[in-house]
């Protein structure tokens, strides 16, 4: 019976068991710690995420596991680094910095005040690779391996070897590192063995660039000794360092030094050694006994049967560090160092330092045994560049357009041409020495080429440059439509909620409106049957969409604005709508091009024209002329006017045109519109008649009109117009709105600017009110820019003189507001 009980018991257990859920499993560690100090979110208490990675290497070594890799962000890490937890075989812990040493400005640093090294002792199973850093300290390690670093000491203060390797150490690599003013090199201690010290270049090395002590079976091959100070030992093998491998180096004004403990069992050849004078100094010092040269040496020892001496020998690293070194010597003396190394052995990279893999040369003789055909030192020769790789102007085109000229020389065929623009594409092929790109906005990109020839070595060459907008006059043009959405069977639907409109403004009908290489184009954009509170932005087509915006309406509503915009490289721009559904009516007024004759010239704004002082209003179909020429700062030689044309207390809704005296009124010549109650305003560019007139229109009953000129165009002038991506400079909203009679200062306008070309609007007006600009350090005048009515979002262009710092102030006249200032380009004197 107590059985069954039991049994009927274990079964009862055993249900509500499977009844309850599984314990968790453990998750499996993440494969990457990351590392990023100038991140906002990053701690030091976890988890290391990419989200929310440490602050510093410290915090990240102390938590890895092994299999795991620290991947540590560009930056400057001012801590002294100590390792204290070990990997496993096969499942090293990484720290893991930047990629190519071709690249390393881009390293991450560690250094603290004191300059202290980074530390390891009694730790196993390390990978330290890609990092800026003044020295490593190496004590009982083991499986530990420094490769691909910047080792670097600054001049003066620091009295340590670059790597110091001490204790019971065994199994260190470091390799395919750059080490350049350390007192000593690779520094390797007693009881260490089995150190592999490959595929370095040690540069103006104070002390011997390697140094073994009482350390047996150490490997020390394919490394460049460059630069040293005055006669010193490249390599010494001190005390019992016994079974060494010295093989396939290369050095200048250097001595390799072999003690008489060290000298069984090691094998020295293949190296290239200069001799510091001929006949005179020592080359080598094997056992206690000094050689002039290899001859001596192989007749005395049967050691370096193929290290060669010559003398003067001089490396080529006059392109370094953004090509490869070439380290021809003497124009490709055959032998010296190019297809001349032996066999590899046990630790030889892959790979020389900069990646690459060996190549045949076929100007020079396979000196290698059986021949091999790798090249002796840090360097695998694989070409050099003819000239530097150029980026110009492609001014036969677009503005934005550039010609890469790359001319690589290889010693081989050359298979493919890599370009990687910086902008985020590439291209590749055969037979592209000369690339043709498009950028879709200004700005600095950094151009890479990499070249592969027929045997798989590889040559990266990159230039950084500026890309910009030609600085360009001003071409008026009588106003043409090139968008209206409304007539039907037109190629441009209504726009809808998010939607664009990619208008050609060079070529929309069969003939040429605006010519290529115009930089920007002017237009006037009217948005008309809106449904909601909406806004127009224009920007160049193939730039991404800016947080500007140009017209802003709502429901019912016609406003109109003038807008500059620059051009894109397919001669579109981007007219897009934000919300509701709304028709767009779009004219050319003019474009920019660097050989257009009239340039512009910035006035402090003055008033020309008000019909409220002498109480005559316009009448609607009658129009009004207005002396431009000789009034308000405007010569006699202007063509052209930058104006800002107020329509005030209409007596019903029409539109406003403004255009050229004694001409008779174009077709598409509407610049602003009307409507009772409102104050509505719109900057005007427009080409004088031949006595210097303008004449002003409306359809509206009446309407009252002001009108205040900020500049003109003329052959004398001086300012050329250069565009740039739509920017904002200026957005209260959240900040320092602008209370009744206050300004603000709007900075960010290149230096040197006389003005800027600008699209302001006002948002969240509480009273009735009207903005004014001006230029920082001169008179505010009595004109306005911008008017603006409660509940209701108003833009305007305006072309605004800037002080030679690159500011303007922005008052407002009355009621509570906010204001946003977006720039879309700048005039410069020339």
């Amino acid at each position: 019976m107590r059985i069954r009980h039991t049994a009927g018991l274990s079964a009862a257990v055993v249900s509500v068991v499977v009844g309850l859920p599984l314990p968790a499993t453990a998750a499996e560690p993440a494969a990457v710690l990351y590392v990023q100090g100038s991140d906002g979110a990053c701690t030091n208490s976890g988890p290391g995420t990419r989200a929310q990675p440490f602050c510093t290497v410290q915090a990240a070594a102390d938590q890895a596991l092994p299999g795991q890799t620290v991947e540590v962000a560009p930056g400057t890490y001012a801590e002294d680094l100590v390792v204290k937890r070990s990997g496993e075989p096969g499942r090293p812990i990484t720290f893991r910095g930047g990629g190519s040493l071709l690249e390393r400005k881009s390293f991450p640093v560690i250094s603290s005040a004191q300059k202290q090294p980074v530390k390891m002792s009694g730790r196993h199973d390390i990978v330290f690779s890609g990092f800026n850093l003044t020295h490593f300290e190496l004590d009982a390690v083991s499986r530990v391996e420094l490769s691909g670093n910047w080792i670097q000491q600054p001049n003066g203060g620091i009295f340590r070897p670059a790597v110091s390797i001490t204790g019971a150490s065994d199994g260190v690599r470091v390799e395919r590192s750059l080490v350049s003013l350390p007192h000593g090199g690779v520094k390797v201690g007693p009881g260490a063995t089995g150190t592999v010290i490959a595929g370095n270049d040690f540069s103006s090395t104070f002390g011997s660039a390697v140094s073994v002590t009482d350390a047996p079976n150490t490997v020390i091959t394919h490394n460049t000794v460059r630069y040293q100070w005055s006669v010193s030992t490249a390599i010494d093998l001190a005390g019992a360092s016994h079974h060494a491998t010295i093989t396939n180096n290369v050095a200048d004004m250097s001595v390799v030094q072999v003690s008489a403990g060290s000298t069984e069992g090691t094998v020295l050849d293949h190296n290239t050694v200069e001799s510091p004078s001929p006949g005179y100094t020592p080359v080598y010092k094997w056992g206690g006994t000094d050689y002039l040269d290899a001859p001596q040496l192989k007749a005395a020892t049967g050691q370096g049967a193929h290290d060669l001496n010559p003398y003067s020998m001089s490396f080529d690293f006059d392109q370094f560090p953004f090509s490869v070194p070439t380290a021809l010597l003497d124009t490709w003396q055959p032998g010296i160092v190019v297809d001349s190394a032996g066999p590899d052995v046990p630790g030889t990279p892959a790979v020389d330092l900069f990646g690459h893999r060996p190549v045949d040369h076929p100007g020079a003789p396979d000196a290698g045994p059986s021949g091999a055909f790798r090249d002796r030192g840090a360097y695998e020769v694989v070409g050099s560049f003819k000239a530097d790789l150029t980026v110009t102007p492609d001014s036969d085109s677009d503005p934005l357009a550039v010609r890469i000229d790359a001319n690589p020389v290889m010693p081989t065929r050359i298979a493919d041409y890599s370009y990687d623009f910086g902008d985020g594409t590439t291209a590749s092929g055969p037979d592209r020495p000369v690339e043709r790109h498009v950028y879709a906005k200004p700005g600095d990109y950094t151009v890479k080429l990499t070249a592969t020839d027929e045997l798989g070595a590889t040559l990266t060459r990159q230039k950084w440059f500026s890309v910009a907008y030609t600085p360009a006059g001003y071409t008026a043009i009588a106003p043409t439509r090139v968008l209206d959405t409304r007539e039907a069977g037109s190629r441009y639907p209504r726009l809808g909620a998010g939607e664009t409109i990619d208008l050609d403004v060079r070529k929309p009908g069969s003939a040429t409106l605006v010519p290529a290489g115009a930089t920007a184009v002017v237009l006037n954009l009217t948005a008309t049957e809106g449904t909601a509170d909406s806004h127009l932005d224009v920007y160049p087509s193939a730039a991404a969409r800016p947080t500007t915006s140009n017209v802003n309406f709502g429901p019912g509503q016609d406003v109109a604005n003038l807008v500059t915009v620059p051009i894109g490289p397919d001669g579109k721009v981007v007219v897009r709508n934000n919300s509701g559904t709304v028709h767009a009516v779009a004219d050319v007024l003019g474009y920019f091009t660097a050989a257009a004759p009239d340039r512009f010239t910035s006035l402090a704004p003055a008033r020309l024209l008000d019909t409220r002082s002498d109480g005559t209003p316009l009448t609607g179909g009658t129009p009004r002329r207005l002396q431009i020429a000789g009034t308000g700062g405007v010569p006699a030689g202007a063509t052209s006017a930058v104006l800002n044309v107020t329509a005030t207390e209409s007596a019903s809704a029409g539109f406003v045109a403004v255009y050229p005296g004694g001409t008779a009124r174009p077709a598409a010549g509407s610049n602003l519109n009307t409507a009772p109650g409102r104050n509505i305003a719109n900057q005007v560019v427009v080409p004088l008649g031949a006595d210097g007139s303008v004449e002003l229109f409306t359809n509206a009953e009446s309407s009252h009109l002001v009108v205040d000129v900020s500049g003109y165009y003329s052959p004398d002038g001086k300012g050329l117009f250069t565009p740039v991506t739509p920017t904002r400079l200026l957005d209260s909203r959240g900040n320092v709105t602008f209370a009744p009679f206050t300004s603000q200062r709007v900075w960010r306008v290149p230096t040197g600017a006389s003005a800027a070309v600008v699209n302001l609007t006002a948002t969240g007006t509480l009273g009735a009110t009207h903005l004014t600009a001006w230029a920082t350090g001169t008179a505010k005048p009595d004109t306005s820019n911008l008017n603006a009515t409660p509940g209701t979002d108003v833009s305007n262009h305006a072309t605004v003189p800037v002080s030679p710092e690159g500011t303007f102030e922005l008052a407002n006249h009355a009621g509570t507001t906010d204001v946003i200032a977006d720039l879309f380009g700048y005039y410069r004197n020339q």
